[in-house]
């Protein structure tokens, strides 16, 4: 038997026994999780601990995916609130924006825009909160749709598109300053 290319299909196998299935959503979905977790953390190493975290939550608690939503919402949903977890415990008084530690920029990001855009960027973005930083991070990043991101930060589909409006609106702001 080959390896199943639809998600709900790895699911039903992990499901019926075959752990090893389970390799299959890590490989192709680590690297996204991984990426949601850095944008919210701003730290390489909490983020990889955000991301081992995760597929260990999913796994032990597959039996509840019920495939009403896509896998990616699902397992997304468990890395955004890992993520959040991790910067409530570096923050003792619930802020989530301040200490995040910034990642070096990606060598191919850097060709796209000369060295001041970049920082720039890289400034305006660690400005935001972990909460902003994931919206940016799964709508342009990881190209989410507004309705996925709804059920993964649980809010309304109104709700995403105003955050969005508003979190380009300051990025533009902390841009020019």
């Amino acid at each position: 038997m080959g390896i199943p290319t639809d998600d709900m299909e790895i699911v039903q196998r992990v499901l019926e026994g075959d752990t090893e299935a389970f390799g299959t959503l890590v490989q192709r979905y680590s690297g996204k999780v991984y990426g949601l977790a850095v944008g919210m953390l701003h730290d390489a190493e909490r983020a990889e601990d955000v991301t081992q975290e995760t597929f260990l939550r999913a796994y032990e608690h597959l039996d509840s995916f019920r495939g009403a939503s896509a896998f990616t919402t699902w397992l997304y949903r468990i890395a955004y609130n890992r993520a959040a977890e991790h910067c409530r415990r570096q923050r003792p008084f619930g802020r989530l924006d301040e200490r995040c530690r910034t990642v070096a920029e990606e060598p191919a990001a850097a060709e796209r825009y000369d060295a001041e855009t970049v920082v720039r960027m890289r400034r305006a973005l660690s400005r935001l909160s972990s909460d902003d930083r994931a919206l940016v991070t799964l709508f342009y990043e990881e190209e989410c749709t507004v309705s996925e991101i709804a059920q993964m930060m649980n809010l309304s589909q109104a709700n995403v598109k105003v955050r969005l409006h508003r979190i380009r609106g300051r990025l533009r702001q902390y841009m020019e300053e």
